[in-house]
């Protein structure tokens, strides 16, 4: 059994963010219910890699959903709505500030409904502030929470980070916020609001920086790959790629000259001050060391010596990662349209209530039909609402 079997949650979250949050919620046994727009549903269905029409980013965030699509503006589609969250535990949404209440579908509305509603929002910038009205977007988010000024070299520009840092973080605090209110619900039989932004997560990983900058005024300058006082500690380019080397002991020093064949640079760089102060010639001589030997021959070389060591891997070789494979880091679903898609797994390992998944992401409206059952909508009533184009899926 996993750990959250029976919890119900009635999901208007779209694109990564939120998404991303119940995904997680589903890997672990929750039934998460998506309503999307008729018609048109998540606007991660639209995103590629698309094959045969499915969109493979959709169906990674939405494994193991089920999807109702209605018109939710119609008094009908609230109706049904309304039915659904009555026993619902959890209602979930990342829409732009004031979208729900728009919709009639406020935490007000609906704790009428259901008193012990847990009502969990997500977006760029939270439910107060403000800039609560704006939109938020990954590049500006990362910019504005500090993130890109600590990314990147002193004598570039800033960069932001590759993947959608900020939507991902957000959308794990998501999930874990969701998973406290509900330890507290089970304690208390209250339900609660949960307000997440994007900018605050993005905020909330940057190391030191705050506290270095309240201590000391100011912060250092980005340093690229490298931390201060540490050297060696890059990228360093071998003959096919590049490979990080990260030294922080004169006994990793010692080793690391040893089996590269270079005690020269013992003699030439006899500390770490000296190793810092010329790090841009110490990177230079290593390189020319480096450049007869691949990424991969470097990393089995100084791992086999006991010093923090790794290729640079792109994603087609991280999924061929020995600890990522050992630590069943990919999983396969097979989908209707993509068929075998291999995918990662959940990072979260529990040895008594493991997480996982077996179906794929639910077809627009796949599910409409079921659930009008279960809520008490007769054959005729279905039959109906979808002859009206207030709902659509299978008849």
């Amino acid at each position: 059994m996993k750990p959250l079997e029976g919890v119900k949650i009635i999901d208007f979250t779209q694109a990564h963010a939120g998404s991303a949050a119940t995904m997680l919620l589903s890997d672990f046994g929750a039934e998460v219910i998506k309503i999307e727009r008729k018609g048109v549903g998540d606007l991660a269905r639209y995103w590629e890699p698309i094959q045969n029409e499915q969109s493979g980013y959709y169906v990674y965030l939405n494994r193991g959903k089920k999807s109702i699509s209605l018109n939710a503006s119609t008094a009908e589609g609230k109706e049904i709505l309304f039915k659904l969250i009555k026993d619902a535990d959890v209602v979930c949404e990342n829409f732009k500030y004031g979208s729900m209440e728009r919709m009639g579908l406020s935490y007000e509305t609906i704790k009428e409904i259901n008193p012990s509603i847990i009502y969990a929002s997500l977006n760029g910038f939270g439910q107060y502030g403000s800039m609560k009205n704006a939109i938020g977007l990954d590049l500006q988010l990362q910019a504005m929470s500090g993130m890109m000024d600590r990314t990147g070299f002193a004598d570039g520009s800033p960069v932001k980070a590759g993947p959608a840092l900020g939507d991902h973080i957000s959308g794990q605090y998501l999930a874990l916020a969701i998973n406290l209110a509900l330890v507290h619900r089970k304690k208390t039989g209250e339900g609660q609001t949960i307000d997440i932004a994007i900018l605050d997560a993005l905020f909330s990983v940057l190391e030191t920086a705050q506290v270095t900058y309240d201590m000391t005024g100011s912060v250092p300058e980005r340093s690229g790959n490298g931390v201060p006082f540490f050297a060696p500690y890059d990228a360093y380019k071998a003959k096919d790629g590049y490979v990080v080397i990260s030294v922080s002991t004169e006994k990793q020093w010692e080793s690391l000259c040893d089996v590269l064949d270079a005690k020269h640079l013992l003699e030439k760089y006899t500390n770490a001050t000296t190793r810092w102060e010329n790090e841009k010639e110490l990177k230079k001589d290593l390189e020319e060391i480096l450049q007869n030997k691949t990424k991969m021959e470097v990393e089995t070389l100084l791992s086999d010596a006991g010093i923090s060591v790794g290729a640079v891997r792109t994603p087609k070789e991280a999924m061929q990662c020995t600890p990522i494979l050992e630590r069943e880091m990919l999983a396969t679903l097979e989908d209707a349209q993509l068929g075998n898609i291999q995918m990662p797994a959940t990072v979260i390992k529990m040895d008594k209530t493991p997480g996982g998944f077996t179906q794929s992401a639910p077809d627009l409206g796949e599910h409409t039909k079921y659930y009008l059952e279960q809520i008490g909508y007769s054959k005729e009533e279905i039959r109906q609402l979808l002859d009206d184009g207030i709902i659509e899926g299978r008849a």
